[in-house]
């Protein structure tokens, strides 16, 4: 058991230092692929090619699927909780048809994601013994990362420009019904003034004063007078509504601006 550790450890230690020499180049988001060794499907020590991202692996696994299913490749889910794509032609990693799987491990803050490449059954690359693959596996991790920052960052943005086209329509919205007001205001006022014009004249000399006219012309007087004030009010509060409205939406311009300034160029 100790010798047996000793060489897992050794083997370790030799993929480590083979993954400094061969790879010089670091992720968008600053890490750098790396060989490990992990257990296989028949429990024997296989070399996989890892790279950790500062992303959920939820995020991972949509783009990186993605990402696949775009280039063709379609795969199932395999032991250990990798997905195998078998029997494919991929020339990112190899010339010829192989035999690909790749996990994904981590949770919300993190992931890592981890290659394993065999010839056909399992008949896996040893990477010291195959540069020229593991050059091809680490720039296609590295390249990973660029996916998976692509992906958040389009959702993101979508979202932003969702909640701007959301504050563009309400903001709509509220100018129609504040142009409805403004329509009643100006009918309201047309009609003070139409019964202002009309309203009877009281002649203190005149004994046939009709009172219930009268009445009648002092409480629609009133009417239009207490409506005038409600529409007012309404008229006011929308207002309010509008220029806290067209704050957010200067906001949300503001940040969507920034965000796209700050995009790392891939």
């Amino acid at each position: 058991m100790k010798k047996l550790l000793l060489v897992s450890i050794a083997l370790i230690a030799s993929a480590g230092l083979f993954a400094q020499i061969i790879c010089n180049e670091k992720s968008i988001s600053g890490s750098t692929p790396e060989i490990k060794t992990a257990l296989g499907n028949e429990k024997e020590l296989v070399y996989l090619y890892s790279i950790t991202l500062p992303y959920p692996a939820k995020e991972v696994k949509n783009a990186l699927h993605a990402r696949l299913e775009k280039e063709g490749i379609k795969g199932s889910k395999g032991k250990n909780n990798f997905y195998a794509f078998k029997g494919v032609n991929y020339s990112y990693l190899w010339d010829n048809k192989c035999d690909i799987y790749v996990s994904i491990t981590g949770k919300t803050e993190a992931s890592a994601v981890n290659l394993i490449i065999s010839q056909g059954y399992d008949n896996y690359i040893n990477p010291n013994e195959d540069s020229i693959t593991t050059e091809k596996a680490f720039k296609w991790l590295i390249n990973v990362d660029k996916v998976v920052y692509d992906h958040i960052y389009q959702q993101t943005l979508a979202a932003h420009l969702k909640e701007e086209s959301n504050i563009n329509k309400e903001l709509k919205k509220l100018e129609s019904q504040l142009d409805k007001i403004e329509s009643k205001i100006k009918k309201n006022e047309e009609k003070q003034l139409k019964l202002e014009a009309s309203k009877t004249i009281v002649n203190a000399e005149d004994l046939n004063v009709d009172s219930k006219q009268i009445a009648k012309e002092q409480k629609e007087a009133l009417k239009l007078q207490q409506e005038a004030i409600q529409l007012k009010n309404e008229q006011a509060l929308l207002e309010q509504k509008i220029k806290n409205t067209k704050d957010d939406l200067k906001t949300k311009k503001q940040a969507i601006t920034e965000y796209k300034s700050n995009k790392i160029s891939l």
